[in-house]
Protein backbone atom coordinates (compact mmCIF):
# COMPACT_ATOMS: atom_id res chain seq x y z
CA UNK A 1 0.00 0.00 0.00
CA UNK A 2 2.75 2.54 0.99
CA UNK A 3 4.46 1.64 -2.65
CA UNK A 4 1.09 2.79 -4.08
CA UNK A 5 1.15 5.76 -2.43
CA UNK A 6 4.76 6.57 -3.35
CA UNK A 7 3.87 6.47 -7.04
CA UNK A 8 1.02 8.89 -6.76
CA UNK A 9 3.32 11.08 -4.64
CA UNK A 10 5.83 10.76 -7.80
CA UNK A 11 3.21 11.77 -10.10
CA UNK A 12 2.62 14.29 -8.50
CA UNK A 13 6.30 15.44 -8.04
CA UNK A 14 6.02 15.06 -12.12
CA UNK A 15 3.07 17.58 -12.03
CA UNK A 16 4.77 20.32 -9.83
CA UNK A 17 7.87 19.87 -12.29
CA UNK A 18 5.61 20.86 -15.29
CA UNK A 19 3.77 23.67 -13.53
CA UNK A 20 6.97 25.19 -12.43
CA UNK A 21 8.96 25.27 -16.25
CA UNK A 22 5.28 26.84 -17.59
CA UNK A 23 5.25 29.18 -14.87
CA UNK A 24 8.60 30.30 -14.68
CA UNK A 25 10.26 29.57 -18.03
CA UNK A 26 12.80 32.13 -17.64
CA UNK A 27 13.92 30.98 -14.15
CA UNK A 28 17.56 31.75 -13.03
CA UNK A 29 19.57 28.38 -14.15
CA UNK A 30 20.36 27.41 -10.42
CA UNK A 31 16.52 26.45 -9.54
CA UNK A 32 16.27 25.33 -12.84
CA UNK A 33 18.79 23.11 -12.37
CA UNK A 34 18.11 22.21 -9.09
CA UNK A 35 13.89 21.17 -10.10
CA UNK A 36 15.72 19.00 -12.60
CA UNK A 37 17.89 17.04 -10.49
CA UNK A 38 15.07 16.57 -7.84
CA UNK A 39 13.18 15.47 -10.68
CA UNK A 40 15.83 12.99 -11.78
CA UNK A 41 15.94 11.71 -8.35
CA UNK A 42 12.90 11.31 -7.94
CA UNK A 43 12.60 8.87 -11.32
CA UNK A 44 15.60 7.02 -10.65
CA UNK A 45 13.97 6.11 -6.77
CA UNK A 46 10.81 5.28 -9.07
CA UNK A 47 12.54 2.84 -11.11
CA UNK A 48 14.68 1.34 -8.21
CA UNK A 49 11.24 0.38 -6.11
CA UNK A 50 9.98 -1.04 -9.45
CA UNK A 51 13.18 -3.01 -9.84
CA UNK A 52 13.05 -4.45 -6.34
CA UNK A 53 8.86 -5.28 -7.18
CA UNK A 54 10.40 -6.99 -9.61
CA UNK A 55 12.88 -9.00 -7.65
CA UNK A 56 10.74 -10.09 -4.82
CA UNK A 57 7.32 -10.96 -7.35
CA UNK A 58 8.59 -11.96 -10.68
CA UNK A 59 12.09 -12.63 -10.94
CA UNK A 60 11.83 -14.90 -7.64
CA UNK A 61 8.21 -15.33 -7.52
CA UNK A 62 7.47 -18.43 -5.04
CA UNK A 63 10.55 -18.07 -3.65
CA UNK A 64 10.51 -17.12 0.26
CA UNK A 65 14.22 -17.54 0.68
CA UNK A 66 14.95 -14.41 -1.13
CA UNK A 67 13.20 -12.22 1.62
CA UNK A 68 16.00 -12.64 3.47
CA UNK A 69 18.22 -10.77 0.98
CA UNK A 70 18.76 -7.06 0.41
CA UNK A 71 18.51 -6.26 -3.16
CA UNK A 72 20.47 -3.77 -4.94
CA UNK A 73 17.81 -1.65 -5.75
CA UNK A 74 16.53 -1.15 -2.26
CA UNK A 75 19.98 -0.25 -1.41
CA UNK A 76 20.15 2.56 -3.87
CA UNK A 77 16.95 3.95 -2.84
CA UNK A 78 18.38 4.96 0.31
CA UNK A 79 21.29 6.42 -1.19
CA UNK A 80 18.67 8.75 -3.54
CA UNK A 81 16.31 9.33 -0.78
CA UNK A 82 19.58 10.74 1.39
CA UNK A 83 20.27 12.69 -2.03
CA UNK A 84 16.98 14.50 -2.38
CA UNK A 85 16.59 15.14 1.59
CA UNK A 86 20.13 17.41 1.14
CA UNK A 87 19.16 19.23 -1.69
CA UNK A 88 15.75 20.23 -0.24
CA UNK A 89 17.54 20.68 3.00
CA UNK A 90 20.23 23.17 1.28
CA UNK A 91 17.84 25.15 -0.01
CA UNK A 92 15.86 25.80 2.55
CA UNK A 93 19.51 26.48 4.14
CA UNK A 94 20.59 29.56 1.78
CA UNK A 95 16.96 30.86 2.56
CA UNK A 96 17.74 31.03 6.12
CA UNK A 97 21.09 32.43 5.42
CA UNK A 98 19.65 35.51 3.22
CA UNK A 99 16.91 36.05 6.48
CA UNK A 100 19.37 36.06 9.21
CA UNK A 101 21.46 38.89 7.29
CA UNK A 102 23.90 36.05 5.91
CA UNK A 103 24.82 34.94 9.70
CA UNK A 104 26.90 31.12 9.11
CA UNK A 105 25.87 31.34 13.14
CA UNK A 106 22.49 28.92 12.32
CA UNK A 107 23.00 28.26 8.71
CA UNK A 108 26.45 26.51 9.38
CA UNK A 109 24.93 23.78 11.88
CA UNK A 110 21.99 23.29 9.13
CA UNK A 111 24.52 22.23 6.43
CA UNK A 112 26.62 19.89 8.67
CA UNK A 113 23.49 18.46 9.84
CA UNK A 114 22.36 17.66 6.16
CA UNK A 115 26.14 16.68 5.00
CA UNK A 116 25.65 14.33 7.85
CA UNK A 117 22.54 12.63 6.97
CA UNK A 118 23.65 12.18 3.35
CA UNK A 119 27.04 10.35 4.43
CA UNK A 120 25.12 8.14 6.79
CA UNK A 121 23.22 7.40 3.85
CA UNK A 122 26.01 6.71 1.43
CA UNK A 123 27.90 4.24 4.61
CA UNK A 124 24.71 2.45 4.87
CA UNK A 125 24.01 1.97 0.95
CA UNK A 126 27.70 0.51 1.11
CA UNK A 127 27.12 -1.75 3.71
CA UNK A 128 23.57 -3.09 2.13
CA UNK A 129 25.45 -4.19 -1.00
CA UNK A 130 28.19 -4.95 0.75
CA UNK A 131 26.21 -7.56 3.71
CA UNK A 132 23.89 -8.68 0.96
CA UNK A 133 21.10 -9.81 4.18
CA UNK A 134 18.80 -8.15 6.26
CA UNK A 135 19.89 -10.59 9.11
CA UNK A 136 23.48 -8.96 9.27
CA UNK A 137 22.02 -5.65 8.62
CA UNK A 138 20.15 -6.18 11.58
CA UNK A 139 23.44 -5.96 13.75
CA UNK A 140 24.34 -3.23 15.90
CA UNK A 141 26.69 -1.14 13.87
CA UNK A 142 24.81 -1.38 10.26
CA UNK A 143 21.67 -0.30 11.90
CA UNK A 144 23.18 2.47 13.79
CA UNK A 145 23.68 3.96 10.27
CA UNK A 146 20.15 3.64 9.17
CA UNK A 147 18.62 4.95 12.71
CA UNK A 148 21.50 8.08 12.42
CA UNK A 149 20.23 9.27 8.92
CA UNK A 150 16.70 8.70 9.98
CA UNK A 151 17.58 10.94 13.00
CA UNK A 152 19.62 13.46 11.42
CA UNK A 153 17.05 13.93 9.08
CA UNK A 154 14.06 14.55 11.41
CA UNK A 155 16.42 17.02 13.69
CA UNK A 156 17.19 19.14 10.41
CA UNK A 157 13.73 19.20 9.53
CA UNK A 158 12.97 20.25 12.82
CA UNK A 159 15.32 23.04 13.08
CA UNK A 160 14.87 24.30 9.56
CA UNK A 161 10.61 24.96 10.67
CA UNK A 162 12.00 26.30 13.43
CA UNK A 163 14.02 29.00 11.86
CA UNK A 164 12.00 29.97 9.05
CA UNK A 165 9.35 29.97 11.06
CA UNK A 166 11.11 32.85 13.60
CA UNK A 167 12.07 35.03 10.60
CA UNK A 168 8.52 35.05 9.00
CA UNK A 169 7.22 36.08 12.29
CA UNK A 170 9.64 38.77 12.91
CA UNK A 171 9.41 40.20 9.68
CA UNK A 172 5.31 40.25 9.67
CA UNK A 173 5.73 42.53 13.47
CA UNK A 174 8.48 44.44 11.53
CA UNK A 175 4.88 45.05 8.41
CA UNK A 176 2.82 47.51 8.69
CA UNK A 177 1.17 45.96 5.38
CA UNK A 178 -2.80 43.75 6.19
CA UNK A 179 -1.48 42.69 2.58
CA UNK A 180 2.24 41.77 3.14
CA UNK A 181 1.48 40.16 6.46
CA UNK A 182 -1.42 37.98 5.09
CA UNK A 183 1.19 36.64 2.66
CA UNK A 184 3.87 35.87 5.44
CA UNK A 185 0.69 34.13 7.50
CA UNK A 186 0.68 32.05 4.04
CA UNK A 187 4.22 31.33 4.32
CA UNK A 188 4.41 30.86 7.82
CA UNK A 189 1.35 28.09 7.18
CA UNK A 190 3.10 26.13 3.89
CA UNK A 191 6.55 26.22 6.20
CA UNK A 192 4.74 24.54 9.19
CA UNK A 193 3.41 22.10 6.89
CA UNK A 194 5.92 20.87 5.05
CA UNK A 195 8.41 20.77 7.61
CA UNK A 196 6.22 19.23 10.23
CA UNK A 197 4.67 16.84 8.14
CA UNK A 198 8.11 15.39 6.68
CA UNK A 199 9.23 15.73 9.97
CA UNK A 200 6.37 13.38 11.89
CA UNK A 201 7.09 11.14 9.01
CA UNK A 202 10.85 10.30 9.53
CA UNK A 203 9.68 10.31 12.71
CA UNK A 204 7.62 7.14 12.32
CA UNK A 205 9.83 5.37 10.21
CA UNK A 206 12.43 5.59 12.85
CA UNK A 207 10.09 4.23 15.57
CA UNK A 208 9.21 1.31 13.26
CA UNK A 209 12.93 1.24 12.93
CA UNK A 210 13.29 0.93 15.93
CA UNK A 211 11.04 -1.46 17.58
CA UNK A 212 9.62 -3.53 14.65
CA UNK A 213 13.09 -3.87 12.67
CA UNK A 214 12.11 -7.06 10.67
CA UNK A 215 8.91 -5.33 9.10
CA UNK A 216 8.50 -3.77 6.05
CA UNK A 217 6.75 -0.80 7.35
CA UNK A 218 9.90 1.29 8.15
CA UNK A 219 11.46 0.59 4.88
CA UNK A 220 7.85 1.69 3.19
CA UNK A 221 7.87 5.01 4.85
CA UNK A 222 11.64 5.45 4.00
CA UNK A 223 10.18 5.35 -0.04
CA UNK A 224 7.44 7.60 1.08
CA UNK A 225 9.91 9.99 3.00
CA UNK A 226 11.70 10.04 -0.87
CA UNK A 227 8.40 11.61 -1.99
CA UNK A 228 7.44 14.00 0.66
CA UNK A 229 10.83 15.80 0.31
CA UNK A 230 10.57 16.95 -3.60
CA UNK A 231 6.85 17.89 -3.12
CA UNK A 232 7.54 20.47 0.00
CA UNK A 233 10.28 22.09 -2.37
CA UNK A 234 8.12 22.28 -5.45
CA UNK A 235 4.98 23.95 -3.71
CA UNK A 236 7.11 26.44 -2.18
CA UNK A 237 8.51 27.39 -5.69
CA UNK A 238 5.40 26.91 -7.58
CA UNK A 239 3.01 29.19 -4.64
CA UNK A 240 6.03 31.77 -5.49
CA UNK A 241 3.62 33.50 -8.38
CA UNK A 242 0.82 33.74 -6.38
CA UNK A 243 1.97 35.16 -3.60
CA UNK A 244 3.63 37.94 -5.57
CA UNK A 245 0.14 38.85 -7.37
CA UNK A 246 -1.18 39.12 -3.29
CA UNK A 247 1.89 41.52 -2.51
CA UNK A 248 1.19 43.42 -5.63
CA UNK A 249 -2.40 44.23 -4.28
CA UNK A 250 -0.59 46.24 -1.84
CA UNK A 251 0.17 49.03 -4.09
CA UNK A 252 -3.96 49.68 -4.19
CA UNK A 253 -5.67 50.73 -7.62
CA UNK A 254 -4.87 54.40 -8.06
CA UNK A 255 -7.01 56.02 -11.23
CA UNK A 256 -7.79 60.05 -12.03
CA UNK A 257 -11.54 59.71 -13.06
CA UNK A 258 -11.03 62.44 -15.54
CA UNK A 259 -8.57 60.69 -17.55
CA UNK A 260 -11.37 58.04 -17.53
CA UNK A 261 -14.05 60.60 -18.98
CA UNK A 262 -11.48 61.83 -21.41
CA UNK A 263 -11.48 58.59 -23.02
CA UNK A 264 -15.06 58.11 -22.42
CA UNK A 265 -15.70 60.81 -24.67
CA UNK A 266 -13.07 60.20 -27.38
CA UNK A 267 -15.33 57.47 -28.02
CA UNK A 268 -18.57 59.23 -27.61
CA UNK A 269 -18.19 63.05 -28.71
CA UNK A 270 -21.82 63.85 -29.33
CA UNK A 271 -22.12 63.22 -25.75
CA UNK A 272 -19.77 65.98 -24.50
CA UNK A 273 -21.54 68.40 -22.86
CA UNK A 274 -21.36 71.75 -24.21
CA UNK A 275 -19.88 73.39 -20.65
CA UNK A 276 -17.07 70.86 -20.70
CA UNK A 277 -16.68 70.10 -24.67
CA UNK A 278 -13.15 69.31 -25.57
CA UNK A 279 -11.47 69.53 -29.34
CA UNK A 280 -10.58 66.60 -31.05
CA UNK A 281 -7.26 67.89 -30.03
CA UNK A 282 -7.33 67.43 -26.64
CA UNK A 283 -8.73 64.13 -26.47
CA UNK A 284 -6.58 61.63 -25.53
CA UNK A 285 -4.47 59.50 -28.13
CA UNK A 286 -2.19 57.47 -25.98
CA UNK A 287 -4.12 53.88 -24.40
CA UNK A 288 -4.64 54.02 -21.05
CA UNK A 289 -2.43 51.26 -19.16
CA UNK A 290 -3.47 47.55 -19.64
CA UNK A 291 -3.90 47.12 -15.78
CA UNK A 292 -6.18 50.43 -14.90
CA UNK A 293 -6.99 51.58 -18.79
CA UNK A 294 -10.51 51.94 -19.48
CA UNK A 295 -11.39 48.94 -22.26
CA UNK A 296 -14.98 49.17 -23.90
CA UNK A 297 -16.89 45.64 -23.66
CA UNK A 298 -18.80 46.34 -26.58
CA UNK A 299 -17.74 46.73 -30.22
CA UNK A 300 -18.35 50.60 -32.23
CA UNK A 301 -20.31 50.43 -35.36
CA UNK A 302 -19.69 52.43 -37.84
CA UNK A 303 -22.87 54.09 -38.12
CA UNK A 304 -25.09 54.33 -34.92
CA UNK A 305 -28.62 55.54 -34.39
CA UNK A 306 -29.22 57.88 -32.00
CA UNK A 307 -32.94 58.54 -30.35
CA UNK A 308 -33.32 60.95 -28.04
CA UNK A 309 -36.15 62.80 -26.00
CA UNK A 310 -35.97 65.84 -24.30
CA UNK A 311 -38.72 68.02 -22.08
CA UNK A 312 -37.96 71.50 -21.35
CA UNK A 313 -40.32 73.59 -19.24
CA UNK A 314 -39.22 77.34 -18.96
CA UNK A 315 -41.14 79.09 -16.49
CA UNK A 316 -41.52 83.66 -17.22
CA UNK A 317 -43.94 85.53 -17.53
CA UNK A 318 -44.48 85.39 -21.26
CA UNK A 319 -43.03 82.12 -22.42
CA UNK A 320 -43.26 78.65 -21.92
CA UNK A 321 -41.37 76.10 -24.62
CA UNK A 322 -42.01 72.26 -24.94
CA UNK A 323 -40.01 70.58 -27.46
CA UNK A 324 -41.00 66.77 -27.97
CA UNK A 325 -39.02 63.62 -30.13
CA UNK A 326 -36.03 65.03 -32.20
CA UNK A 327 -34.42 62.02 -34.55
CA UNK A 328 -31.21 62.49 -35.72
CA UNK A 329 -28.38 59.70 -37.65
CA UNK A 330 -25.24 60.23 -36.12
CA UNK A 331 -21.76 58.43 -37.83
CA UNK A 332 -18.80 57.69 -36.42
CA UNK A 333 -16.56 57.94 -38.90
CA UNK A 334 -17.29 61.95 -39.34
CA UNK A 335 -17.88 62.27 -35.42
CA UNK A 336 -14.88 64.70 -35.83
CA UNK A 337 -16.87 67.18 -37.87
CA UNK A 338 -20.14 67.06 -36.83
CA UNK A 339 -20.75 69.84 -34.21
CA UNK A 340 -20.81 68.34 -30.41
CA UNK A 341 -24.72 67.92 -29.00
CA UNK A 342 -25.62 68.52 -25.40
CA UNK A 343 -27.57 66.42 -23.46
CA UNK A 344 -28.55 68.94 -20.60
CA UNK A 345 -28.70 67.44 -17.56
CA UNK A 346 -26.73 64.18 -18.37
CA UNK A 347 -24.90 62.83 -15.37
CA UNK A 348 -21.23 62.53 -15.58
CA UNK A 349 -20.88 60.18 -12.42
CA UNK A 350 -20.00 56.52 -13.43
CA UNK A 351 -23.17 54.99 -13.00
CA UNK A 352 -24.80 56.83 -15.95
CA UNK A 353 -22.25 55.35 -18.13
CA UNK A 354 -23.22 52.82 -20.33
Amino acid sequence: MDVLKADALSGIVAVQCIIFFKLYPDEGGLKTAMVATVWTLDIAQSSFILASLLHYFITHFGDSSVLALIPWSIALTILVTAMQTCVVHLFYAEKIYRSSGKSWLITGPIICLASARLLAAIVATIEMLHLGRWDAFFNPYPRLLFTTGLSLSAGTDLVITVCLCFYLRRIRKLSTSSVMQGVLDTLTLYTLENGLFTCLTTIAALVFWLHVPQSTLSLSLHFVIGKLYPNSLLVLLNTRKELREMHSGDQGIHFDPSDHLANYYTHFPHRVPIANYLAPSQFLTTPPPPVYGYRPTFKMHKKVEVRVQRTVHRRSATMSETSSMAEYNYDAEKAEEAPPRSLGLTSLKWRALP
